[in-house]
């Protein structure tokens, strides 16, 4: 799943476009050309957002943080009333085809198979899958809007095939796996596990019953496919040796003991520029189109009348105090799409 070309990023929680402004009398956050955002609703988006992570706004740093992201929320929900008036006035639509398209590609993207897996993970962030399918269908309008706005941002083939040769590493594909795992924080446990797996025990109802990753546990341990170095050296390396079907002696890592078995792998290398050139004129121009496209948000904002009930210079999170940015999915929930492959505890390099 890629991010939107106009800095915005389709995110599978939290942004639920709330349609009905609230009974007058409530605490108003905002007022977009005479449209009310009640404090209810940005709280309502703010709870989705926070997730499974409702205890980082304990305390007093906790306090402060609601209230620094509550005002970026507010910020969210405002371009998003003065980015869907547009979209209206232009006559921009979207088609359930178009709909179900993006659903089925964010679900391959998160290696969800079903779409009760993809039900749960919404109802970790408090969302209902209507609510994802009507925030799909705002983005994607919003997608073709700022296509629009950015029609004239252009490249020749030549300038096209000059990026390519001078950025040719940065469009290789790296060597990728795909496996699934057993995670136990006792050693004598693992052992217990890996002996059964090696006298036939199944390997994914062993993970359902025993792993303590809860971002794969419940799919039998299994993970999308990711980059072998998105991994930790310890958990990359054994993966790397071992041949579809295979499974793995023990693994230490700083998370606990792993059992790995190998679904898929696949080879890095270079891809031809006449497979890709769409893709390397998107991220060609998408700097561009960026830029151009916040140019026009920024003019949209200039002309409408907003009136803003929440302090827009809040005070500031102190470093290490929480998440940076609005929080996003809890583990194993389905996470902003944005962010890649979804989050287990076999831990990425550099984390």
């Amino acid at each position: 799943m890629k991010v939107l070309r106009y800095g915005m990023a389709i995110a599978l929680i939290a942004v639920v476009a709330l349609s009905v402004a609230g009974c007058s009398k409530e605490p108003l956050a905002a007022k977009v050309n005479g449209k009310k955002i009640t404090l209810a609703e940005v709280d309502v988006r703010l709870t989705q957002m926070v997730g499974q992570q409702a205890e980082m706004f304990q305390g007093e740093q906790g306090e402060q943080a609601k209230v620094q992201f509550r005002n970026q929320v507010l910020d969210q929900m405002i371009e998003m009333e003065l980015l869907m008036v547009e979209v209206n006035k232009r006559g921009i639509k979207v088609t359930d085809k178009e709909i179900d398209a993006k659903l089925k590609e964010l679900m391959k993207d998160y290696g969800l198979k079903e779409q009760a897996e993809l039900e749960a993970a919404l109802k970790q962030q408090n969302m209902t899958l209507v609510q994802f399918k009507k925030e799909l269908a705002d983005r994607i309008q919003i997608e073709k809007l700022g296509d629009q706005v950015t029609k004239d941002v252009k490249a020749s083939s030549k300038e096209v095939k000059e990026y390519y040769e001078k950025n040719k590493a940065s469009f290789a594909v790296k060597d990728q796996v795909q496996v699934a795992h057993i995670l136990v924080q006792d050693e004598a446990k693992a052992k217990k596990i890996l002996a059964d797996v090696q006298a036939g025990a199944d390997f994914s109802k062993l993970a359902k019953e025993h792993s303590i990753d809860p971002g794969s546990k419940d799919k039998g341990g299994e993970m999308p496919m990711t980059d072998k170095d998105q991994f930790v050296p310890e958990f990359a390396a054994a993966s790397w040796t071992l041949e579809p079907g295979q499974i793995s002696d023990i693994v230490k890592t700083t998370y606990g003991f792993h059992i790995i078995k190998m679904i898929a792998k696949k080879d890095g290398g270079e891809k031809a520029f006449n497979d890709i050139k769409d893709e390397v004129e998107e991220q060609m121009l998408s700097p561009k189109k960026q830029e151009v496209f916040g140019k026009w948000l920024d003019e949209l904002k200039a002309k409408a009348k907003i009136d803003r009930y929440l302090d827009a210079n809040p005070p500031q999170v102190a470093p290490g105090a929480a998440p940076g940015a609005v929080p996003g999915a809890a583990p194993g929930a389905v996470p902003p799409a944005d962010q890649g492959a979804p989050q287990n505890t076999v831990p990425q390099a550099g984390k």
